[in-house]
C-alpha cells in the first residue's frame, strides 16, 4: 500500500470520528490528498494520525513484551517463542517484521498531520488549534516508543527511501520529541498542557535510560533526568492522574490486546496450562503478590467490551513520583527516594517503606505501577533483572532490541543486508 492510500485510508479512520456537523462528505471513498489543503480537513488529520500511531503502538508493544517477565508466549508460533526466549535481534522475525508496517506508518502519519495543519495555523485558517496540539503529541509519543524498542530505525516518505539513524544515533528521537513537545506547550489549553508536561518528563527520563542501556550499565543503573520537568506535571495532575491511549470498535484495536485476550496467543506473567512464565512479583513490605500488579492485570484482561480494547497508559502521575524518586536515588539521597516512593504507595492504602533498600524499592514500584505500559524491557536491562523464560543461547545480548526488518531492508538500498 503506498504512503497516499494509508494517509487516505487513515483520513477515514479520522471522518469516521467527526460528526456531521463537522465535516460533509458525499462519499468518503472519494478522498484525494488534494483535499488536505482544506481546513476543514484538519480534524480528520489529526484524528487519523493518533489512531494510526496508536495501532502500530499496539503492534510493536506485544513483540516488545513477549520479551519480557510481564508476558509469557503460550501458543504455537516459532517467531513467538523466539522473542519469549530473549531473541531480539532477527530482521526476518515475522511478527516484528509484521509490525513494522504499522509503527512506521504511525510515524509517517503523525508527521504528515503535523506538517499539513502547522501550514494551516500559520496562516491563521486552522480551525481547532487543539488539532495541531494533539498532532505535536503524537508525533512524540509515538517517536517514544520507537526509540524505546529499535535499535535502529528510518524515516522514508511517499518518493524516497530515508537513511537509517544508526544504533548510536537513536537518542536523536527523544530530541525531536522534545522539540515537538516545545511547540505544543507553547499553544495547548489546559487539558492538554498536562499531556504535554507529562510527556517532557517521560522523553527526558527515556532518553537518560537509553543512555544506561547503550552500552548496559547495570553498576550505575539509576537517572537524575526529567525530575524537574515531573515535578511541574504533577503540579498540573489532580489526583492518580493517567493519560491512557483507548482503543475502541469505531476507531482502532489493540493487537496487544487481542493477542493476549483474543488469540491466547499469549498471557500476563505466569500461566499454569504451559507451566511457564514470570511469578508475580511480591510486595516489599508484605511479602505477598502486589496488589497494583493484580489490578493492572485485571483491567487489561477485562473483555467486557471485547478482547481488542484493553486501554495503555501513556503518562500517569505515578510515573512522575517514579521520576523523581529515581533522581533523588541517583543523587545519593535515599531517604528523599523512599519518601517519593510512598507518596504513590499512599495512593493505594498501602503500608510506607520504612527500612526497605531504596534500589529495590524503586526497582519494584517501577514495575508495578508502569505494569504492562512498554517500560520493562530497558528497566530489565539496566537493573540486570532476567526473564525466568529467556534461554541462555537464544537470547539476544543485553540492551539488544529490534532492528529495522527484512521488509523495510530489501525495500530501502540506503540500507545494505
Amino acid at each position: 500500500m503506498t504512503n497516499k492510500m494509508k494517509l487516505l485510508w487513515s483520513l477515514l479512520i479520522g471522518f469516521s470520528m467527526m460528526g456531521c456537523t463537522d465535516l460533509e462528505v458525499d462519499n468518503p471513498n472519494s478522498l484525494l490528498e488534494a483535499d488536505l489543503a482544506d481546513p476543514s480537513a484538519a480534524s480528520a488529520l489529526a484524528n487519523g494520525g493518533w489512531n494510526a500511531s496508536l495501532n502500530g503502538i499496539g503492534y510493536i508493544m506485544i513483540a516488545n513484551a513477549v520479551a519480557t517477565d510481564e508476558v509469557v508466549w503460550t501458543g504455537s508460533r516459532d517467531a513467538w517463542r523466539q522473542l519469549d526466549k530473549g531473541g531480539m535481534t532477527n530482521e526476518y522475525n515475522e511478527f516484528v517484521d509484521g509490525a513494522w508496517p504499522f509503527i512506521t506508518e504511525g510515524r509517517w502519519m503523525a508527521d504528515k498531520a503535523v506538517s499539513v495543519l502547522e501550514v494551516f495555523h500559520s496562516a491563521s485558517t486552522l480551525p481547532k488549534t487543539q488539532d495541531l496540539v494533539r498532532a505535536y503529541l503524537t508525533a512524540a509519543m509515538v517517536r517514544v516508543y520507537i526509540a524505546d524498542m529499535f535499535d535502529d530505525f528510518v524515516y522514508s516518505d511517499k518518493t524516497e527511501a530515508g537513511t537509517p539513524f544508526g544504533a548510536a544515533n537513536m537518542s536523536q528521537m527523544y530530541d525531536e520529541a522534545s522539540t515537538l513537545l516545545g511547540k505544543a506547550d507553547a499553544i495547548a489549553d489546559a487539558d492538554n498542557k498536562v499531556k504535554v508536561a507529562g510527556l517532557k518528563a517521560r522523553v527526558l527520563h527515556a532518553k537518560a535510560v537509553w543512555g544506561k542501556n547503550n552500552p548496559v550499565n547495570t553498576s550505575s543503573p539509576y537517572v537524575s533526568a526529567g525530575a524537574t520537568e515531573a515535578a511541574a506535571a504533577l503540579a498540573l495532575m489532580s489526583g492518580d492522574y493517567k493519560w491512557k491511549m483507548a482503543f475502541s470498535g469505531v476507531t482502532v484495536n489493540n493487537n496487544m490486546s487481542w493477542q493476549i485476550n483474543g488469540r491466547l496467543e499469549m498471557d500476563l506473567l505466569y500461566n499454569a496450562l504451559v507451566d511457564n512464565g514470570d511469578p508475580k512479583a511480591n510486595d516489599l513490605v508484605t511479602g505477598t503478590a502486589d496488589t497494583r500488579i493484580t489490578a493492572a492485570e485485571a483491567e487489561f484482561k477485562d473483555v467486557t467490551a471485547g478482547t481488542d480494547y484493553a486501554p495503555i497508559t501513556i503518562i500517569s502521575a505515578r510515573e512522575m513520583h517514579l521520576i523523581i524518586a529515581e533522581s533523588k536515588k541517583a543523587g545519593g539521597d535515599d531517604a528523599g527516594c523512599i519518601a517519593e516512593l510512598n507518596k504513590i504507595r499512599d495512593m493505594d492504602g498501602l503500608d510506607n517503606y520504612t527500612t526497605e533498600d531504596a534500589g529495590a524499592a524503586l526497582q519494584h514500584e517501577r514495575r508495578a505501577n508502569l505494569f504492562v505500559q512498554g517500560r520493562r524491557l530497558p528497566d530489565m536491562y539496566r537493573f540486570g533483572v532476567t526473564s525466568v523464560v529467556w534461554d541462555p543461547v537464544e537470547k539476544s545480548p543485553a540492551g539488544s532490541f529490534f532492528p529495522i526488518t527484512i521488509r523495510e531492508i530489501r525495500a530501502n538500498p540506503n540500507i545494505s543486508q
